[in-house]
């Protein structure tokens, strides 16, 4: 399982507020390894304003 800190790790430096693809493409763009990318396709689509957003959805799927 991918740490929320790891996901954290990938989207640093993002402008928010952020839909589910933006948060996806910045990681991508920071060479984020497939198991954070995987996890991040896995949370709702939806308008994240803050990297708190992020914590909520992720610790949900855990």
């Amino acid at each position: 399982m991918v740490s929320t800190g790891e996901i954290l790790e990938y989207i640093k430096g993002i402008d928010f507020p952020q839909k589910k693809q933006g948060l996806i493409e910045h990681a991508k763009s920071r060479n984020a390894p497939a198991n954070v990318i995987d996890l991040l396709n896995k949370l709702p689509d939806m308008n994240y304003r803050s990297t708190a957003d992020v914590n909520i959805e992720v610790g949900k799927l855990e």
